[in-house]
């Protein structure tokens, strides 16, 4: 995704689309392959304002990117164990949700489950197997 540096005449150019507001930002770091963070720095450097996008639902907001939100998710699996804790090791300052099925957009409760980063990260690169995790669940009292 990173490129060198853009010239004068790419960044005047990114600046045009950028101010045409039909363009999502998205497809302006495929288009000049940088990061959106670079495309607001060059955009603030040209004394451009850079878009508001709070306030601004679905596809309205530039920062849109399909319809789902993992805070909705993590919010559906604490309700659904009732406490906000990894179910492996109970951590509670900080958890992740995890989707069972590796699907983001399926929300069902029990395809949900609460992992400190440590253990989430390890059901991600195999150290921790899903159905370990399931297991525990069980054990604990809450059907999956």
């Amino acid at each position: 995704m990173r490129k060198s540096k853009l010239s004068e005449k790419e960044k005047k150019e990114l600046v045009e689309l950028y101010q045409k507001n039909d363009i999502k930002m998205t497809e302006l770091c495929e288009i000049f392959k940088v990061s959106d963070d670079t495309i607001v720095r060059i955009i603030k450097k040209k004394g451009v304002s850079v878009r508001k996008t709070a306030g601004f639902c679905d596809e309205k907001n530039s920062n849109w990117k399909g319809g789902f939100s993992l805070h909705y998710a993590k919010n559906i699996a604490i309700r659904y164990f009732e406490k906000n804790e990894c179910v492996v090791c109970g951590y509670e300052n900080s958890t992740d949700v995890h989707h069972l099925d590796k699907n983001k957009r399926n929300n069902n409760p029990e395809n949900l489950v609460l992992l400190c980063p440590n253990h989430h990260r390890e059901i991600h690169v195999g150290i921790l197997k899903t159905n370990e995790v399931v297991n525990l669940i069980k054990n604990r009292g809450v059907d999956q």
